[in-house]
């Protein structure tokens, strides 16, 4: 009876051989995207492309992995059960060559898969905590910059096409400076991750909260416009009754904020722009106070003596 080596086989091996290769490859290109230092930088949906692809080929690799393993069982019974019935024949022998030389092939096949699969769950670790990083500012824990423009842009793009609209809020402590002078960068860090630890509580629920730079945060809140200004005017008070550490000594800490919504603007900088004119007239008024910017003028929440408490 004629025997063939069965075509999985083949295709398992040259398959393990195109997973590994791809998981290289994806590899040597983090790698050399992040040592380059040439400014070409990977997207935030080209990481989540190639970390999907990474969980595909892992999920795939480790399937198949467990048909190896059963096709290998199947293939040792088989041989088993050849060497017990004894081998006579010079067709036999043939036979139980074969079978060993499957098996030797199979378990090489077997190995090289499980070696695979330990590199994609390496190499989408790296992938998955690599997108976290350029999203997350490494201080505070909040969302960064990047993370900010780029939702920023896309509820811009949802607004213009009819959808809802959003509030933006520029938050910033005041006498930051004089902070750092007298407690030292330290006292200052431990500052700004209280404060982003109070944004997180205080503005649960809200679209983002991320740190814009500094001594500075931002939120996207949902509006109205007046609506959003009452809740910052509500974290602006607990800010201001919050006793703060820096250092080991208790300092009051107070914060200015400008909001602004978007009106006919078709780009998402005329709306920052008037959040910063809103928070440039709360620092110049006084600070420790929300104004919000209503397309023509910045406006006080609240009375002026309210403000000052």
């Amino acid at each position: 009876m004629p025997f063939a080596i069965n075509s999985p086989l083949l295709v398992g091996i040259a398959l393990g051989m195109i997973v590994l290769a791809v998981g290289a490859a994806i590899g040597y290109r983090i790698g050399r995207r992040r040592q380059s230092g040439d400014g070409h930088q990977m997207t935030a949906e080209e990481r989540q492309k190639m970390l999907q692809l990474l969980q595909e080929l892992g999920a795939w690799t480790h399937e198949y992995s467990g048909n190896v393993s059963e096709y290998q069982d199947q293939l040792g019974r088989l041989s088993a059960a050849v060497e017990k019935g004894g081998v006579t024949s010079p067709s036999e022998v043939r036979v139980f060559t074969v079978l060993q030389q499957i098996m030797e092939s199979n378990e090489h096949l077997k190995s090289r898969l499980d070696e695979a699969e330990e590199r994609l769950e390496k190499q989408t670790r790296q992938i998955a905590c690599y997108l976290t990083e350029a999203r997350t500012d490494g201080l505070t824990g909040l969302f960064n910059r990047r993370a900010l423009d780029q939702r920023l842009d896309e509820l811009m793009t949802g607004y213009r096409a009819g959808g809802r609209s959003f509030v933006i809020a520029l938050i910033d402590i005041d006498k930051f400076k004089a902070i750092n002078d007298a407690h030292g960068h330290p006292g200052g860090d431990q500052v700004l991750k209280q404060l982003a630890s109070l944004m997180r509580t205080q503005l649960d629920g809200a679209i983002m909260v991320a740190r814009f730079g500094g001594e500075e945060f931002a939120a996207i809140l949902d509006g109205p416009l007046k609506v959003a200004a009452d809740r910052m005017n509500d974290l602006r008070k607990t800010v201001a009754g919050y006793e703060m550490l820096a250092g080991s000594k208790t300092i009051d800490v107070t914060i200015s904020v400008g909001l602004s919504e978007p009106r006919e603007d078709t780009i998402v900088a005329p709306v920052l722009r008037r959040a910063d004119e809103a928070l440039y007239t709360a620092k110049n008024i006084g600070r420790n106070r929300v104004y919000y910017h209503d397309g023509r003028d910045s406006i006080l929440v609240g009375a002026p003596e309210v403000a000052k408490q």
